[in-house]
């Protein structure tokens, strides 16, 4: 089974293919660049999409179209220490099979899906990011702001309740 890679192919920017050209042509591959605007509201708000590039190969049998392919690009997270926006790389792959029987097949479905499963619960800008400065909210990886580090013990509160 052989596939042909198609450069120049016209990717639909919302990913729904129709399935009697995708058999009219067969096993194939293809990339496209894909609108940041796509992926709004699959990430948790601050952070975003900024830059998508999918890969697809597709390989068609009498039944079935199988794609599998691959979603990469850069997302704007928020640092959950620091608050910072940093940009952060991404890949993950997929796959799928869709019954020829369908009219349209929409590949953004399960991409976005992919997405959403990448999404780490907490990013860091970096492994040794300090955060903020509880009293003051000063960003201590630039340095210490100059607050008295409270040392309160738990048990602070019942000094002299008992005499």
């Amino acid at each position: 089974m052989t596939s042909t890679n198609y450069a120049d192919f016209d990717v639909p920017q919302d990913l729904k293919f129709k399935t009697h050209e995708l058999i009219r042509m067969g096993n194939f591959n293809c990339s496209a660049q894909i609108p940041a605007e796509n992926f709004a509201g699959v990430l948790q708000v601050p952070n975003k999409i900024t830059k998508a590039e999918v890969n697809l190969s597709f390989s068609v049998t009498p039944k079935d179209i199988i794609v599998t392919g691959k979603i990469s690009g850069e997302r704007e997270v928020e640092c959950a220490r620091c608050l910072k926006h940093v940009v952060q790389p991404f890949s993950a792959d997929f796959s799928e099979t869709y019954s020829t029987k369908l009219e349209i097949i929409d590949i953004m479905y399960i991409v976005a899906q992919t997405l959403a499963l990448t999404e780490d619960i907490r990013f860091l800008c970096a492994p040794d990011c300090k955060g903020l400065c509880a009293q003051c909210g000063h960003d201590l990886n630039e340095g210490p702001c100059g607050c008295q580090e409270e040392h309160l013990s738990p048990f602070s509160v019942l000094k002299g309740k008992f005499k």
